[in-house]
């Protein structure tokens, strides 16, 4: 892969990486870095990537293990005291709130199957599970949408 076709992949997938950032991390300081992060790892390591058209779901995988390793190293806290404000797209604020209160592994496949319109295979190559953990985390975190937004609604 040259320079040119790596910058142009990287500018198509920026936004997705930029969700999956603010799906996993609190700071606006933290979400800059591991795009930072992520788009040298990808750069230094572009040898490794079979398919060009896997580029986008590569460049998630690499994404998540910036960000979890930013949070294992302590830059990174989050109590359900302070929830994190993450930049979803959502017309209505009570489901952004409702979204926000997901756990992590329900939120994310919600967020790049729904919002960024990846499919369950990919979802599954980028989070290192396999397709049918997946589908059960859209079951789970659509049950629990359900659950939650019901209960908004009759307050």
């Amino acid at each position: 892969m040259n320079e040119q076709t790596y910058l142009d992949l990287m500018r198509q997938a920026e936004g997705v990486l930029y969700h999956v950032a603010s799906t996993l991390l609190r700071d606006e300081a933290d979400r800059r870095d591991a795009m930072q992060e992520t788009a040298l790892r990808a750069w230094e390591k572009r040898h490794t990537l079979r398919e060009e058209r896997c580029f986008q779901t590569w460049c998630v995988y690499i994404m998540m293990n910036v960000c979890h390793s930013m949070s294992r190293k302590g830059r990174q806290t989050v109590t359900m005291e302070r929830k994190p404000e993450r930049p979803i797209r959502c017309e209505e604020p009570e489901l952004r709130m409702v979204l926000d209160g997901l756990p992590e592994k329900h939120r994310l496949p919600l967020v790049l199957y729904y919002l960024e319109g990846f499919s369950v295979e990919e979802i599954a190559r980028a989070m290192g599970v396999p397709a049918g953990t997946v589908k059960y985390r859209l079951h789970q975190a659509r049950k629990a949408l359900r659950i939650e937004w019901n209960e908004e609604k009759t307050v």
